[in-house]
């Protein structure tokens, strides 16, 4: 039966021949013919919607992922994939740079394409040059694609991220980007409202993305600065949720909080690094309008301060300090009426005193987690 003839038949008939082939058959009928194509992807696309390319994917697969590629929504992309000796024993082709060129030719198609991951967990071994330059080249005329994720084990270029347009979401945990290429992304993504940075990414004068923010609810961030850089970030205008991980310095945060307390927007704050002092603390518990709150401690006046947050549903407290805290949550318990979860890492505690606390409570009680 020559092409034409198969062009003819009615959909029944095309399913019926679909049953009988081998997957490499269906490949190449999908490769020739325009409505087994159509057939192929009708039949495949529920498997390619959400998609991982990792070290494991066969080359059977990932031809079968290209055919499919104007139904794919979610894609993650491991690197590994294309390492050299992987490359070879996999595909048996001469350089992995042809496996990569069809990728980025693929990608440019996927006109469905809301969250993209790629990532480098291992070290790569590969002639590919600037990766991920590449790959963001190839997306971004994509209109659909609203999530990034970009996860790096080494030093690469990652300029080209400044290229995508409708970004909002974007998280960037590498080793370095250039402010430049972070403060055009922002300027050219006008709705982000989720940057999720990678700890010391950027070394200095992150506040040169605020003005460009205008849409940003949520920061996650770590780098090591002065307390005048990060009061710059009170400016976000709808600063909803503020994360910052590893080391800073001690008191490092007052003007910050001070400046948030002014505001009262932020619902969710997380300090993951450095013990909180009892001026910052002073502050911190001026922003009546936080709901969630996770911080470090090393005495307990400062904790108990924390009950004045009448908001407050959730707070996870890590605390360096071999004395008993029991009587520095009392407060919380008693004066948080919205208080759900109550989770304490470190110090010593009286479960028993803690638990009669809870059963008093009038409102809805309280789960408490011992870390």
């Amino acid at each position: 039966m020559g092409l034409a003839n198969i062009e003819e038949l009615y959909n029944d008939c095309l399913y019926h021949i679909f049953d009988f082939l081998t997957t490499e058959d269906r490949i190449i009928f999908a490769q020739v013919c325009h409505r087994f194509r159509q057939l192929f992807i009708n039949h495949c696309a529920a498997k390619y919607r959400v998609y991982t390319l990792d070290k494991d994917s066969s080359r059977l697969e990932l031809i079968q992922f290209c055919i499919c590629r104007e139904t794919v929504e979610c894609l993650t992309i491991d690197l590994d994939h294309f390492d050299t000796a992987r490359c070879y024993r996999t595909y048996g082709c001469e350089t992995p740079e042809n496996c990569f060129q069809i990728l980025c030719q693929t990608l440019a198609g996927m006109l469905r394409l809301e969250h993209l991951v790629v990532k480098q967990e291992s070290m790569l071994v590969t002639p590919i040059q600037k990766p991920f330059d590449q790959i963001l080249t190839a997306v971004r005329h994509l209109p659909k694609l609203r999530r990034l994720e970009i996860r790096a084990r080494d030093d690469s270029s990652f300029d080209r991220v400044s290229q995508l347009c409708h970004l909002e979401e974007l998280q960037m945990l590498v080793p370095k980007i250039s402010l430049a290429a972070l403060v055009k992304c922002c300027r050219s993504s006008g709705n982000l409202r989720s940057l999720h940075l990678g700890y010391a990414c950027i070394q200095k004068n992150l506040s040169h993305i605020v003005p460009h923010c205008k849409n940003l609810k949520v920061l996650k961030f770590g780098m090591p600065a002065n307390s005048s850089e990060y009061v710059q970030l009170a400016r976000l205008p709808k600063l909803g949720e503020l994360s910052y991980f590893g080391i800073r310095r001690s008191g490092s945060f007052e003007p910050l909080l001070s400046a948030l307390a002014a505001k009262s927007q932020l619902t969710h704050l997380s300090i993951d690094g450095g013990s909180l002092t009892m001026q910052e603390t002073c502050q911190l518990v001026r922003i009546q309008s936080l709901r969630h709150f996770k911080g470090f401690y090393s005495t307990t006046d400062c904790v108990e301060m924390l009950g004045c947050l009448a908001n407050l549903e959730e707070l996870c407290v890590s605390i360096f300090c071999p004395t008993d805290i029991s009587n520095n949550l009392l407060p919380i318990i008693a004066k948080c009426k919205n208080l759900k979860l109550l989770q304490i890492s470190g110090g010593n505690v009286n479960t028993k005193s803690l638990n009669d606390a809870i059963s008093l409570r009038k409102s809805e009680p309280v789960a408490l987690v011992l870390k």
